[in-house]
């Protein structure tokens, strides 16, 4: 039977869950009472079973449900998993057996003392069975539905081959390229599991690359802990645990990846960067290694360079028609310029790379400075930026000039020099793409005067501002619909009238948990007109632009976000938190 087992400083309390739905809080009608400082609501969270499990939702609580360190609304919980609720930690185990606990000392937490207490009154009558006295022994070969026996070895990776979107291939087709781009482990079956610890780790890198290209991930981290170390990895902007590996397994996974991207194997307290390759049926993959310090040995990210995770050309990027048209439209000028802003991590260089795409190469002199390339167009010339070697953005900027370029796009704007010299070549017969770092689409203009830009220069040279933000879909699977709070509607505002159901994230098996798979962009695009032009000019205020604002065709980032939570495209959380509620 599936039990929750809270963690307080006396030990451990044992809650079988012999009901179909039981609540957590502070209040005495809850099935699970916690008596704890922290505890700020009356009913916090409740744990439900679906066809896909148990279901741990949180219940608007004011301090939320944590896991990870994360606020969680719905999550599937996995044999094993912990959450905390107020200061009280709370483990859900789905079998009988597991690991010791010494009153006192927390799986997980050493000695420390723990803030939560848990009241001797939880409910008996109430489908909970409780039982109090002795630490709970937990068996260590437990079995995890997602991360396979233990969550240690080859065998916790196996549910990468069954999450996200289904492929043709297998982990036989996958074969490992070094930075030479040599082949060193071709694809020809898979190696002898368990009885070759070397084999074993080539098995492990195939997993984790075919586990990348199925959940569309972006980054693996392999993060050394005091013991073995931990494997989770970036899928639509949120960190998805994959598995724990014993110090064994994490040393050979490292060796192996140093040997891939030709980084030196015997240097282990220094920063290391390499890159190798994974060729698959369908298309090459490559990947960039980083190799930093941490406390406990090296951290190891690998950022997957995968086409297929981005949009190809303007029309993937599910921008609304008006916007399209406009940027298309001015990719086809001979001079003016855009600007796509936006936090790091918001798809910014996704969005050049579309635009650049739509331009016609062939008949156009195209160059690109980036920091770093990170995929190759066909027919462009592509500079990286090289600081070490003097080659600033605004350095290569000033020399590109002289290769007679019709388009110039820049990867980012980070300072006056590069700014003026920008604005400079787009009025003066080249188109100018680029990145700025700003909140919005008006922040962008205050932005770019605030880097020391003449404000005519700004007004007389650019065309197009867009602001981006990427807002996690909902999992097709399990989504579920429900009514929106008064609250919900009042902070929608007009645009929403009327609504009568939005939908939450659920949790099953093909989207990690998490309730959401894949990602799209949000958009606020501005278009300079005369008015714009001479508020910029006179001293601007935000008061002013948005005045000239109105009489252009403008939607905000947050009529744009609260578009999709109408369609049920994502949830007004995921709204607000890649957005903000300002």
């Amino acid at each position: 039977m599936a039990h929750l087992e809270v963690l307080t400083s006396s030990g451990v309390k044992r809650c079988n869950l012999a009901k179909s739905q039981v609540t957590i809080g502070r209040h005495a009608s809850n099935s699970v009472i916690i008596d704890d400082d922290k505890l700020i609501s009356r009913h916090h969270c409740q744990i439900e079973q679906s066809a896909n499990g148990y279901v741990l939702r949180d219940l608007d609580s004011r301090n939320g449900t944590k896991m990870d360190g994360l606020d969680i609304v719905s999550v599937v919980l996995r044999s094993g998993t912990s959450f905390l609720v107020g200061g009280t930690e709370v483990r859900f185990i789905d079998d009988g057996a597991t690991v010791q606990v010494a009153p006192g000392q927390l799986p997980g937490h050493g000695n420390e003392a723990h803030g939560g207490r848990m009241s001797d009154t939880m409910a008996g009558d109430d489908g909970i069975e409780v039982e109090d006295g002795a630490p709970v022994l937990l068996d260590e070969d437990e079995s995890d539905p997602i991360t396979g026996g233990g969550g240690y070895g080859i065998g916790s990776f196996t549910a990468l081959l069954t999450v996200g979107k289904d492929v043709p291939y297998g982990l036989s087709e996958v074969a490992l390229i070094n930075a030479r781009g040599n082949t060193v482990h071709a694809a020809s079956g898979g190696a002898a599991r368990g009885k070759d610890t070397t084999a074993e780790a080539i098995d492990v890198v195939r997993l984790l690359m075919l586990g990348c290209i199925r959940a569309s991930a972006s980054d693996i981290h392999l993060e050394p802990k005091r013991e073995g170390g931990l494997v989770r990895l970036r899928i639509d902007g949120a960190m998805v645990e994959v598995s724990k590996v014993d110090t064994g397994m994490y040393r050979r996974l490292a060796s192996l990846i140093k040997v891939l991207g030709d980084i030196d194997i015997a240097k282990k307290g220094i920063v290391q960067e390499g890159h190798f390759s994974v060729q698959v049926p369908d298309r090459r993959i490559d990947y960039r290694i980083s190799f930093t310090p941490s406390m406990f040995g090296q951290k190891m990210v690998i950022r997957v360079l995968d086409p297929f995770n981005a949009p190809q050309k303007l029309a993937d990027l599910w921008l609304p028609d008006w916007m399209y048209q406009k940027i298309r439209d001015l990719t086809k000028q001979n001079t003016g310029m855009l600007l796509n802003c936006g936090p790091t991590g918001s798809g910014k260089t996704t969005t050049l790379y579309a635009a650049l795409r739509q331009i016609d190469a062939q008949m156009r002199n195209v160059i690109t400075i980036e920091d770093p390339i990170e995929y190759e167009v066909k027919g462009v010339t592509q500079i990286p930026v090289d600081e070490d070697q003097g080659h600033s953005f605004h350095q290569l900027l000033r020399s590109c000039l002289r290769q007679d370029p019709d388009i110039i796009v820049l990867g980012e704007i980070r300072d006056k020099d590069t700014a003026t010299a920008a604005m400079q070549a787009a009025s003066t017969g080249h188109l100018v793409l680029s990145t700025v770092h700003a909140k919005d689409t008006i922040g962008t203009i205050f932005r770019l005067i605030d880097l020391g830009v003449e404000p005519y220069l700004v007004a007389s040279t650019l065309n197009l501002v867009l602001a981006q933000r990427l807002a996690r879909l909902l999992c097709k699977h399990c989504k579920t619909p429900k009514r929106p709070t008064p609250e919900q509607v009042m902070r929608m505002g007009r645009s929403v009238s009327g609504i009568e159901k939005v939908y939450a994230p659920g949790g099953c098996a093909k989207c990690f948990g998490t309730g959401y798979a894949g990602r799209r962009g949000v958009y606020e695009l501005l278009t300079t007109n005369d008015a714009l032009r001479d508020v910029i000019m006179d001293r601007p205020d935000i008061a002013a632009i948005k005045k000239a604002v109105d009489l252009t065709m403008f939607t905000s980032l947050k009529e744009g976000g609260y578009g999709m939570v109408m369609r049920g495209e994502t949830s007004l959380e995921e709204i607000e938190r890649v957005i903000g509620m300002d």
